[in-house]
């Protein structure tokens, strides 16, 4: 419930190599997971492509106090993980 800035910086990812991400962030007063298939990384606009020179198809997903609530959509709790890893994987495939 603290109201201190932060910022998130989930690095190297390589939507090419998988269907689906599973991100995890742990606060001292709660533990969020978020579901996404690869995709919906690829389109997010808070997703830097490109996150080394001369790096191809990796880059970094980028969630701080002024955005995360943007990702609330993809927000599961852990008893949903299971079906939400499998729902994401049918998005990534109907694409």
């Amino acid at each position: 419930k603290s109201k201190s800035p932060f910022w998130m910086n989930f690095q190297q990812i390589k939507p090419a190599h998988c269907d689906v991400f599973v991100w995890v962030a742990v606060w001292r007063d709660v533990i969020k997971y978020w579901v996404q298939s690869s995709n919906e990384i690829l389109n997010n606009k808070y997703y830097s492509k490109g996150q080394h020179r001369g790096n191809v198809g990796e880059g970094q997903l980028h969630l701080k106090q002024d955005n995360i609530k943007d990702f609330e959509k993809y927000e599961v709790k852990s008893n949903e993980l299971k079906e939400a890893i499998l729902s994401a994987y049918k998005r990534q495939k109907s694409k």
